[in-house]
């Protein structure tokens, strides 16, 4: 049997149509940025996380009071983080590995997952 002479053509299409759809299936849409704006609990932290739509973002206590912020952004499929302690600035980019709109995971640089469930 050969595929040249279109005695295989039925498999041949079929096999095509399944590349396709593999293909397709894998493909992830676009992050949406406007997903993550919110109110997030974390779970690496006890207190919830605000992504601000301006592109702040602020770690702060029940009262109100905020105990470090930054700024955000996602680019690609990466969640960058930038904040300042003492006098030195740093940057995270995070990994996207999942997103919905009320919730998204990420990879640390040490390999391990934060989870972020949305609170608002």
């Amino acid at each position: 049997m050969s595929i040249i002479t279109g005695t295989l053509k039925p498999f041949g299409s079929v096999l095509a149509a399944v590349c396709v759809l593999v293909l397709l299936s894998s493909c992830k849409g676009a992050i949406d940025e406007k997903n993550f704006v919110g109110k997030w609990r974390s779970t690496r932290l006890a207190t919830p996380v605000y992504l601000h739509a301006n592109g702040e973002w602020e770690i702060k206590t029940d009262e109100g009071g905020v105990l470090q912020y930054g700024v955000w952004k996602v680019k690609g499929s990466k969640i960058t983080w930038s904040y300042k302690i003492d006098s030195q600035f740093g940057h995270d980019w995070d990994p996207i590995l999942s997103s919905t709109p009320r919730e998204f995971r990420v990879k640390e640089d040490d390999g391990t997952i934060t989870t972020f469930t949305k609170l608002d």
